[in-house]
């Protein structure tokens, strides 16, 4: 039984979405490539993904975030998803298992495309998932 994302118990990848209204987080999917890769600018590059992003490389990570999902893997990402027509201003990176962290621990990874920072909405979605789910200790909220 899955149960580490968000309480969501047994569903597939695609169904899953939260919302409050305004921002909407959602598994990555292929059709997000394109909009990912324009948005990755120097500060993504070096702070969260390591290197330029390739077609095939993106498309290579989206689908590895799927088989997590529906394998039980410790990785949840999602995209940050803002406004009617759910426009991606970023993902977030939910990882249950790694280096470093003790057993309920979760490291938590988020980038923002350039357009997107200094709106609050890093913020608000770590406050309303993180926090709200008890997934951060107290230092993150």
């Amino acid at each position: 039984m899955v149960r580490r994302s968000f309480g969501v118990k047994n569903r597939q990848m695609h169904e899953v979405k939260l919302s409050d209204g305004i921002i909407t987080l959602s598994p990555l999917r292929l059709d997000d490539v394109e909009a990912h890769l324009t948005g990755e600018d120097e500060l993504l590059v070096r702070w969260l993904n390591g290197g330029p992003g390739t077609r095939e490389g993106v498309e290579l990570y989206f689908q590895h975030c799927w088989e997590q999902w529906d394998t039980a893997g410790p990785l949840r990402a999602f995209g940050i998803r803002v406004g009617a027509d759910e426009a991606l201003a970023g993902t977030i990176d939910l990882r249950f298992a790694g280096e470093g962290l003790a057993p309920g621990q979760v490291n938590v990874a988020y980038g923002l495309y350039p357009s997107w920072r200094g709106r609050g909405l890093a913020t608000a979605v770590r406050r309303r998932e993180c926090g709200r789910k008890g997934l951060c200790s107290r230092r993150c909220r």
